[in-house]
């Protein structure tokens, strides 16, 4: 199986989703409100389309550093 096909993968989709809703719980209880809602939907998109939410979480990494 190649790249593309573990990234499309229910499997790999469940398990993205899974890590974002833990950085979103984490950012929750950090007191992150907006960075939590955010991640909160790219676990949705994740589920569905794990590279997309991949990259979704990487952008919000990415307005965090920038913050």
């Amino acid at each position: 199986m190649g790249l593309v096909d573990e990234l499309g993968s229910k499997r790999s989709g469940r398990i993205s989703a899974l890590t974002t809703l833990v950085e979103a719980a984490l950012a929750l209880y950090r007191g992150e409100t907006r960075v939590a809602a955010l991640l909160f939907g790219a676990a949705a998109l994740a589920y569905r389309w794990s590279a997309v939410g991949i990259v979704a979480e990487l952008l919000i990494k990415l307005y965090q550093y920038l913050r």
